[in-house]
């Protein structure tokens, strides 16, 4: 799930296709490969809630707000982030690939100070066993606040 600024918002469902290259990390990738070509990523989102509050943020009269569920089908690594990014949505506290305008509003008006972002549904076969498991969680009381607050407490939020 994650909380996204967008003047034009994002609406419906959709796919976001774009292959990655590898981002790689100076402490944990050191001996990765430089030269590797992109990956094939592709991430599948819904909107499930839209807000617009009457405070210019930016260059907006109003700030708009979508809030999503996310499938990525590929594990690269960032891979939500930097897709979001991709599309001009990039999930607020994200201070590698968001806005730092909307980071400050948030971080002022509504106390929050983390990345919105929050795996509430994990799909994955057992490692050992090779047996399907649905790993599922609710949103930490930090996120629930601020979905509270953008009148979004009630949305069922579980990925599809």
């Amino acid at each position: 799930m994650g909380v996204l600024r967008h003047h034009g918002w994002l609406d419906g469902e959709g796919r976001i296709d774009y292959p990655l290259c590898e981002e790689l990390d100076r402490m944990t990738d050191r001996r990765a490969r430089k030269d590797k070509p992109a990956q094939p990523a592709v991430t599948d989102y819904r909107c499930v809630g839209r807000v617009e509050l009457p405070v210019p943020v930016g260059r907006y009269p109003s700030a708009r707000y979508s809030l999503l569920t996310l499938r990525p089908l590929h594990g690269r690594k960032h891979q939500i982030r930097r897709h979001l990014k991709h599309i001009f949505n990039p999930v607020l506290g994200d201070t590698t690939h968001g806005d730092g305008r909307q980071h400050r509003f948030f971080r002022t008006h509504l106390d929050c100070h983390r990345l919105l972002l929050a795996a509430l549904r994990l799909e994955l076969l057992h490692p050992v066993t090779g047996q399907p498991l649905d790993l599922r969680a609710a949103p930490d009381a930090d996120c629930q606040r601020v979905l509270d607050q953008l009148g979004w407490g009630g949305i069922e939020t579980e990925c599809w």
